[in-house]
């Protein structure tokens, strides 16, 4: 018997294990409807194992939930077909599951030290593992487009953990690891996210820093040091465009390539279609035009009030060659806020503007303590962060969920925090 309590675990060891676990298979490769497949069901069951609903998480996922909503309303007048219609609710409710499942795993571990240990644990496995990956299979060819098909195109959540070591564990304001361990950890994330050579990434760091830093915060002194990082970025961008950088190029100068076209990627559609190089370049925005072409072809204002609806497709007006396949219909479009308008219109759009700003707004929060603190300033980072991701991979509505699953593990803590001084 004695043997028996010694080999059982508490639930918040469980809980830990398994949201370290949970990090690293929603982290994967794995396909997304196995992805929404866990998250349903240990939304699920997180949820009733405390069947406590709380004002925040209501807040939170009720404007997911209402573009979710209109999307299907609008699907009645498209008729789409049920592979599509079935497809596009995965993607519109899975982040809805995601947030929850994060809320509902926080309350089970309760500890908020604990959490972010586990969560920085993981960033340090996921960037070790990466070095790894890079170094083993990359042979002679330093090439960006190579070691990126060999280690990955970037990574939130590493970007996450190293901006809150840098600002909140480094000095030992979270006491939570030793100074070896630190060490250890700094480089291995400073390698890790270096080799992913992402644009989306790095602005994810700055983002996160500046909010952690307060520098978000509208007031004469922040606005004086937001716009001081604004205008070093631009005169960055500007400089590179009177440089000559060739697109074959390897190394770090195809990196600088990218960071050069993203402006027009994003916003030039005027291409011509049978020139690849235009094409790929500018892909972003080509496929945000046509989603309006074919929202046009509608002959009717459904469209552009309440979107396309579930399962509706957007017309690239050729095949291109997407994966192993060529595609003419294509159900998402990078740019998020596009794509919430092509599926539920302007009042989809206006609901998500409205839920990003509300994140953001956390930083404002009076708070009790420097633990509310830290978990305002996550929530109105990860907010920031969605607001730009939303523009280049779609944010919330990414075909990951690493973002939402951290939004709802900020969210649970924030909740251990209130709960804990209502106890008081």
């Amino acid at each position: 018997m004695e043997a028996l309590n010694k080999l059982s675990i508490s639930k918040e060891t469980f809980s830990s294990i398994l949201l370290f676990l949970s990090l690293w298979f929603f982290d994967s490769d794995k396909s997304v409807e196995l992805k929404f497949i866990v998250l349903f069901f240990g939304a699920i069951l997180l949820f009733f194992s405390r069947f406590r609903i709380h004002k925040e998480t209501v807040n939170v996922i009720f404007p997911l939930i209402c573009i979710f909503i209109v999307s299907l309303f609008s699907s009645i007048f498209t008729l789409p077909e049920l592979y599509n219609f079935l497809k596009d609710t995965v993607h519109l409710t899975k982040p809805i599951f995601a947030i929850v499942f994060g809320i509902y795993i926080a309350s089970q571990i309760k500890d908020n030290n604990t959490i972010i240990k586990v969560i920085l644990l993981f960033c340090l496995f996921s960037a070790l593992s990466h070095i790894f990956t890079v170094f083993y299979y990359l042979e002679e060819d330093w090439n960006t487009s190579t070691i990126r098909s060999i280690g990955g195109k970037g990574s939130d959540l590493e970007a996450l953990g190293f901006s809150i070591y840098w600002v909140f564990v480094r000095k030992d304001n979270l006491k939570i690891f030793s100074s070896k361990f630190k060490i250890i950890f700094f480089w291995s994330l400073v390698i890790s996210i270096g080799l992913y050579l992402s644009r989306t990434t790095f602005i994810a760091i700055i983002i996160f820093l500046i909010t952690f830093y307060g520098l978000t915060q509208v007031n004469r002194k922040q606005v004086m040091y937001l716009l001081g990082v604004i205008i070093l970025v631009i005169s960055f961008m500007i400089s590179l465009q009177f440089i000559n950088i060739d697109r074959q190029a390897s190394g770090i100068e195809s990196f600088f390539y990218k960071i050069k076209i993203a402006p027009s990627e994003i916003f030039d559609a005027e291409i011509d279609v049978t020139d690849h190089t235009q094409l790929w370049d500018n892909w972003r925005a080509y496929e945000a035009k046509k989603a309006f072409e074919t929202m046009e072809g509608q002959s009717s204002l459904i469209p552009y009030v309440a979107g396309m609806g579930l399962g509706s497709l957007v017309d690239l007006g050729f095949k291109a060659p997407l994966g192993h396949e060529r595609m003419q219909f294509i159900p998402h479009v990078h740019n998020g806020y596009i794509y919430v308008f092509f599926k539920s219109g302007t009042i989809g759009l206006l609901l998500l503007l409205l839920w990003l700003y509300y994140l953001y707004t956390f930083i404002y929060r009076k708070s009790q303590s420097f633990e509310q603190v830290i978990n305002h300033k996550i929530i109105s980072g990860l907010g920031l962060y969605l607001s730009f991701s939303t523009l280049v991979i779609t944010g919330i509505y990414n075909l990951g969920v690493t973002l939402s699953l951290l939004l709802g593990l900020s969210l649970g803590m924030l909740i251990n925090l209130k709960e804990e001084i209502n106890i008081r």
